[in-house]
């Protein structure tokens, strides 16, 4: 399963500057709104958020 930054920042209500910043921050490959993210990059990214 994958999902583009834009689709993910929707669904958490995250702009997506922001969420790029984070990808970078965790070493996550997504440079773009269209960029795709893992499963394994969508765990990450949710469970920074909730930290």
């Amino acid at each position: 399963m994958t999902i583009r930054v834009v689709e993910l920042s929707e669904k958490l209500k995250v702009g997506t500057d922001e969420l790029l910043a984070i990808c970078a921050l965790l070493e996550i490959p997504a440079t773009s709104r269209i960029s795709c993210l893992n499963k394994e990059h969508i765990k990450k990214l949710i469970d920074y958020l909730h930290s």
